[in-house]
């Protein structure tokens, strides 16, 4: 969802993860007032436990976009106006620092439709929890895409986008790449990952045991144990396997068993 007026740059995104099908819903808002892109993933079940038996969301309808976009639009400002003693506004949004022109702006926001947009994935509800996983599980950068610290600078790969995805060389002040990589880490008291309704931790294993039986899921299937090379390639995308120059298969030759050294007399 997104106001049309140009004075926040925010990113508010719920993924809601069916039993069958995923529907993600992008809500973007377009405000100048901080610089930060935050996203808030969220997995919900398409249907509830109603006596003991589930109940599905209809195939065509999920979430009434209106209302979610009248919503979102009440929470945002309500707690954007509730934590204006707290901003600092700087540069060409300088003049907010006034409480009427602040106050003028949100009433220009709530005059302003929020617009929603919803649709199903394209890979379906597996490729959205793997998407996930890699943020929830995983540090903000890793050490091989780390190049080069020297001169109070620190280079990287990352990946061009906006240039078909070709992986590409930043360079960045030591405190800069500091930041960044600080806005990955939590604040105190704040948890990463929170559980409700029918995944709440205190009857999580009864309740999607009913939910199982409802659904008529057979929970007695086979375990593949993975190699930690395959596990490796699952969590980071990236095949140690693979011979990053003639991307070749390697091919295990021998194992060399560790060994105890004598150290000097």
């Amino acid at each position: 969802m997104y106001s049309t007026n140009s004075c926040f740059s925010i990113i508010f995104c719920f993924i809601l993860i069916l039993i069958n099908q995923v529907i993600p819903i992008y809500c973007v808002s377009t405000i100048i007032l901080i610089v930060e892109i935050f996203i808030e993933p969220c997995i919900a079940t398409g249907g509830g436990l109603s006596n003991n038996k589930w109940v599905s969301s209809r195939k065509k309808f999920f979430l009434p976009v209106k209302v979610v976009s009248r919503l979102f639009r009440g929470k945002f400002l309500f707690y954007l106006k509730r934590a204006y003693d707290k901003l600092g506004f700087y540069g060409n949004i300088s003049c907010l620092k006034e409480k009427d022109a602040f106050l003028s702006l949100l009433k220009k926001l709530y005059n302003k439709e929020w617009v929603v947009y919803c649709k199903p994935p394209f890979k379906g509800p597996e490729t959205v929890i793997a998407y996930l996983g890699r943020y929830t599980h995983r540090i903000a950068i890793t050490n091989h895409r780390i190049i080069n610290m020297e001169n109070g600078k620190v280079s990287f790969f990352r990946k061009n986008y906006a240039d078909g995805g070709k992986t590409k060389i930043m360079t960045l002040d030591c405190f800069e790449f500091i930041r960044r990589f600080l806005l990955h880490v939590l604040p105190d008291g704040f948890v990463k990952i929170r559980y409700y309704g029918l995944l709440g931790n205190r009857n999580r294993k009864d309740d999607l045991a009913l939910c199982r039986k409802a659904l008529g899921i057979n929970t007695e299937t086979e375990h593949t144990v993975q190699t930690w090379q395959e596990l490796f390639l699952a969590v980071t995308g990236i095949d140690i396997m693979e011979c990053p120059i003639c991307h070749g298969r390697m091919r295990r030759k021998e194992v060399l068993p560790s060994q105890k050294y004598r150290g000097p007399p």
